[in-house]
């Protein structure tokens, strides 16, 4: 059975399968992250261009979390998405962001469908083994060629999370799935502008389209993934795809063995490792983050890549800069969401700092991810010739293998929520983002 099929059987199969009590866990934590992270996006400028390309209203089939509205469920899904990546505050995996696809898309259609948040668990896990299946076919990392994962992978696991909620056969999610094939695309050098959050959006709401659009009967070709003039061929020009052969989605289950990395800071996940390192030394310097004469990073160099920005002045900018991650976390002793405000970027303190920072980039990549060096190192040099090394980080805190706790969960939610609702507001949504399992999906009023 050929790439595209087989997809199809999986995604048509979900709706009786059961999926693990790990992953189930890890699923409900990355669908309430989403949601705590898309309220401290609130006033960002983005929100305002993403609204203009949607219509919002008080009747509706899903509510768009930051606005007192509802929309079509691909327009919710959509500023949803948008709202939750906005900020760079969203979980991380698979190379890619894909919490902030999924969520919107399935608690949109679920909130449609009138479905609880079992099957919007299941359809969730339907979408990330697609997106795991296409991604672990290529030897090369995505990012390398400009690609941005989130936005390639994402609409077409989004068509397949969607696919499932409709309860598509085997050959109507198969075509979702080639439809969606032709909406991928996102661009690795659009990190640090409005534009990232947007793909994002974009992917989330073009996945339900596809769904749709086969579920109405329209087609696309039967091998529009693994095919040469396919989605997987067009991604690689180096050739070094794996088109051949059916889909293991699910044997075995992908969440499982890469899960899904909560992020501890509002930047860019490849900052996360050395934000630790520097955290690590900030005790050990004292007093004294102003005697610091230099500061030497080792990173892998497509997290370097990634980081794009050296001198940024923006807190866009400041989310994509190694440097500046670096020097706020020496001098301030944490990277939250008010450090990435224009002012905090700005501060001539961490402006100075920064300049000191030098990145090195390693070539050695890590086998379980190669996006990353092996391990992160921090070396501090300071004006009197003492020189402090952190112990190098090989996985950040709230990486799959290293988890938060439910209540640290709960506490970036409620700070991330109270930057745009009252109390009583933040307590409402936190309880309705973690409703059981048999509760239908539904959101506060108001």
């Amino acid at each position: 059975m050929s790439l595209t099929a087989s997809l199809g059987e999986f995604v048509a199969g979900m709706s009786a399968r059961d999926v693990p009590g790990a992953a189930v866990d890890a699923i409900r934590g990355g669908m309430a992250d989403t949601v705590g992270v898309a309220f401290a996006s609130v006033g960002e400028p983005v929100l305002d261009h993403a609204a203009s390309l949607a219509t919002v209203g008080p009747r509706g089939q899903a509510r768009v979390w930051t606005m007192p509205g509802f929309a079509s469920a691909a327009d919710a899904a959509f500023l949803n998405a948008v709202a939750g990546h906005a900020l760079d505050f969203d979980d991380t995996g698979l190379d890619g962001h894909p919490s902030v696809v999924l969520a919107p898309v399935v608690l949109a259609e679920a909130e449609r469908l009138g479905a609880d948040w079992n099957a919007a668990v299941r359809a969730y896990a339907a979408g990330y083994e697609t997106w795991a299946e296409l991604s672990g076919r290529d030897a090369d990392k995505h990012h390398g060629k400009g690609w941005h994962p989130t936005a390639v992978f994402g609409v077409v696991a989004s068509a397949a999370a969607s696919a499932c909620l409709r309860g598509l056969d085997a050959l109507h999610a198969a075509h979702a799935l080639g439809i969606a094939a032709s909406m991928a695309g996102g661009l690795v050098a659009n990190f640090g502008s409005m534009t990232k959050p947007l793909q994002v959006g974009l992917a989330a709401r073009n996945g339900i389209v596809a769904a749709q659009l086969a579920e109405r009967g329209l087609t696309a070709s039967s091998d529009a993934l693994e095919s040469p003039r396919g989605l997987l061929a067009a991604l690689s020009p180096a050739g070094q795809v794996r088109r051949d052969g059916p889909a293991t989605a699910g044997a075995p289950w992908q969440l499982l063995q890469q899960g899904l990395n909560i992020k501890r800071y509002p930047a860019c996940y490849a900052t996360h490792r050395i934000i630790d390192a520097a955290l690590s030394l900030r005790d050990r310097l004292g007093g004294a983050p102003h005697e610091i004469e230099s500061v030497t990073a080792h990173l892998g160099h497509l997290q370097a890549a990634m980081l794009r920005s050296s001198r940024p002045t923006t807190g866009l900018d400041a989310k994509f800069s190694a440097e500046y991650t670096i020097a706020c976390a020496l001098l301030r002793g944490h990277v939250d969401l008010p450090d990435l405000e224009d002012d905090a970027v700005n501060e001539p303190a961490v402006q100075a700092l920064l300049r000191r920072v030098e990145v090195v980039t390693v070539s050695e990549a890590d086998p379980e991810e190669p996006l990353f060096s092996p391990e992160d190192r921090l070396r501090v040099r300071l004006t009197n010739g003492r020189e402090l090394e952190a112990e190098p980080v090989r996985r950040a805190l709230g990486h799959a293998s290293r988890p938060i706790t439910r209540e640290a969960l709960r506490e970036k939610f409620m700070a991330c929520a109270r930057r745009s609702l009252a109390e009583g507001e933040v307590k409402a949504w936190w309880e309705a983002a973690t409703a059981p399992g048999t509760a239908a999906v539904r959101w506060p009023s108001g």
